[in-house]
């Protein structure tokens, strides 16, 4: 298994369709495309939350649910995909669709309109949208000149 996971199988079967005994993932076929997840993941979000906030999500336990639930539609969009490719040689709608809200849902955390929630309830802190990442702010020097100043 995957050192560090953001999705537990429950995660993953979410998104897959489960009526008529149709595809599941079982624990042995997900250890790959949890590392994708992972590297996906950490690789989008890395300048919008501290590092240190996303280095401590090395289980599911420790990961807030936004970002299992984005892991478990990644990781069953690629395994999906893999499945259906034989028959579906052009790409599986299904397994498109999911990664496309997979990586909707990280564009929109890391623009600030989706908000994680921590696995202790509170709000992380977009690092990417604080008032000193934005320039002018109250760090910056006074300006050169002003609209009031008359140039001759």
């Amino acid at each position: 298994m995957a050192a560090n996971l953001y999705a537990t199988l429950d995660d993953i079967n979410a998104h897959l369709p489960v009526e008529q005994g149709k595809a599941q993932i079982s624990d042995s076929e997900d250890d790959l495309l949890q590392i994708d997840a992972y590297r996906l993941i950490r690789g989008r979000l890395s300048g919008t939350f501290d590092l240190t906030v996303i280095n401590a999500w090395v289980s599911p336990a420790t990961t807030p649910e936004q970002i299992r639930r984005i892991a478990g539609k990644l990781i069953a969009a690629k395994w999906y995909a893999l499945l259906v490719a034989e028959d579906e040689p052009d790409g599986s709608l299904f397994a498109q669709n999911l990664y496309n809200e997979a990586i909707a849902e990280l564009n929109d955390i890391r623009n600030g309109t989706l908000t994680v929630i921590g696995v202790d309830g509170e709000e992380l802190e977009n690092s990417a949208l604080i008032e000193s990442s934005f320039w002018p702010n109250d760090t910056s020097p006074d300006p050169s000149f002003t609209i009031e100043e008359t140039w001759a």
